[in-house]
């Protein structure tokens, strides 16, 4: 019997054994895998605010085994965004945030984790305010590129009509007259409807408009200096100069201070630590007023440098302590040098003046340079640059007995060109120059950036068609 019973199992063996054989065939299908070619995808992109990122997943994926329907599931900053094949990601939101590429078929799924950085389009950099021929505002900026986007081969590049797009609700008052930075605010000042806005200075969206009931209150001049103070002068069309106090977002007279006219050509606005300064030309008086914001209650405006029956020309910073006033006399130029801090008070609060280092000395020739021209100074190379048309003079102002009688540099690649505004980056090594193409139309301004020394186009210079009429031009420092 037991004979038996052993072959009996031994014949149902093979039975057995086959059905667990079956089972085992579907256990072991062969799974097709996905595959992400990671080496043609990014472990960081970086995409400027509003700017469109594109990443499309066509020749990244693969199966090992035969191709089986795909889904698709995008995670930015850990939120399920989309489901398409390819990613389209733009937003106004500034930062950096984790972003999960998903696919999916019936057998399993791969992922691809990398960091989306949105940096601002307005970081820091050059900004041009501009203004076409029926007053319409353009401000075009110009931002910064980090070494990695150099290294990439990302070339500069203009972005315009940056309040439009900022501010899509918002229609902007024609006739801008000035601008510049405060800490995180950029302020530009318009006539047409008087006010001052006040714009967030990465974002560039309005924060604040600052107005005042005053039908003199016509914004010409902004004096803003970039630092940690609250309250600038503003000169008005009449040449009253008002307190605009940027944190409060009002307008205010100056009181018994400053009750002459100021001539909106003629000032200087410098930091000088925990104050700013800010030199006046007294119009009615013939005298050079120093002005501190700090203590602008004892501003002394009987007390200013005596220039009578000079003309003024030009005003600008030759150092950390000194400014030189360019006038002319009797057809006569002349320049002097005065420390800023001229004025010091005595133990009995009396005051008295010093600093004087030059005393009007006479510069030969007649140059290409008046009240209207657009001029800065280099402290770097101790010169001042000028512009008449399209031409560009180069004055070394603590040497040379004579202004300069042949141009520096020439912009003779535009046809009809006129020079309408300068600056200086910086660090003194480059300059910016603003130029306006009146006979052409649409964006009819051109920025040349060039170098201070040899007067050559730097990066991709000249900038073409990025603005209206330069009206002026600022390094964003933020």
């Amino acid at each position: 019997m037991k004979t038996l019973k052993y072959l009996f199992l031994i014949l149902c063996f093979p039975f057995l054994t086959g059905c667990f054989k079956d089972e085992t065939t579907v256990d072991t299908v062969r799974i097709s895998e996905i595959s992400i070619d990671t080496l043609k995808m990014q472990k960081v992109y970086n995409i400027d605010q509003n700017e469109e990122l594109i990443i499309s997943t066509e020749g990244l994926v693969s199966q090992t085994e035969r191709p089986l329907p795909l889904t698709y599931e995008w995670q930015v900053n850990y939120k399920f965004y989309s489901d398409s094949s390819a990613l389209r990601f733009a937003s106004n939101e500034l930062g950096s945030f984790p972003v999960r590429l998903k696919i999916s078929n019936e057998h399993g799924s791969s992922f691809y984790e990398f960091t989306l950085n949105i940096n601002s389009a307005y970081e820091k950099g050059i900004a041009i305010l501009s203004s076409n021929s029926e007053g319409e505002p353009l401000l075009s900026i110009m931002r910064e590129l980090s070494d990695k986007e150099i290294a990439e081969g990302r070339k500069r590049f203009f972005n315009t009509n940056c309040l439009e797009v900022t501010n899509p609700d918002i229609e902007f008052p024609r006739n801008p007259t000035d601008f510049g930075q405060r800490d995180k605010q950029l302020f530009i000042s318009f006539k047409n409807h008087p006010s001052v806005y006040a714009l967030n200075s990465q974002m560039l969206n309005v924060e604040n408009i600052i107005t005042d009931g005053n039908p003199d209150f016509i914004p010409e001049r902004l004096l803003v200096v970039d630092g940690t103070g609250n309250a600038s002068p503003v000169i008005s069309e009449s040449g009253k100069i008002y307190k605009m106090a940027t944190l409060e977002g009002l307008v205010v007279n100056y009181g018994q201070q400053m009750t002459s006219t100021y001539d909106k050509n003629t000032t200087l606005a410098m930091g000088l630590g925990y104050q700013d300064a800010v030199i006046f030309w007294d119009s009615k008086k013939e005298t050079i007023i120093d002005f501190y914001n700090y203590y602008y209650e004892y501003a002394a405006s009987d007390k200013g440098l005596d220039f009578t029956g000079h003309s003024p020309i030009a005003l600008y910073n030759r150092d950390g302590s000194y400014f030189t006033m360019i006038t002319r006399k009797d057809n006569i130029f002349m320049k002097t040098s005065i420390a800023y801090t001229w004025m010091v008070y005595n133990a009995d609060y009396t005051q008295q003046s010093f600093g004087l280092s030059e005393n009007k000395v006479v510069i030969n020739g007649t140059p290409e340079l008046t009240s209207e021209s657009p001029y800065v100074s280099n402290t770097t190379y101790q010169c001042l640059f000028y512009a008449s048309g399209n031409k560009i003079y180069r004055w070394y102002y603590n040497t040379a007995t004579s202004f300069p009688t042949e141009p520096w540099r020439t912009l003779d690649d535009l046809e009809g060109a006129e020079i309408t505004s300068l600056a200086v980056s910086p660090d003194n090594q480059q300059l910016y120059v603003g130029v306006h193409q009146p006979s052409a139309s649409g964006l009819n301004g051109s920025f040349y950036l060039l170098n201070c020394n040899t007067g050559k186009n730097e990066g991709d210079s000249p900038y073409l068609n990025v603005a209206y009429k330069p009206l002026k031009i600022v390094y964003k420092p933020r």
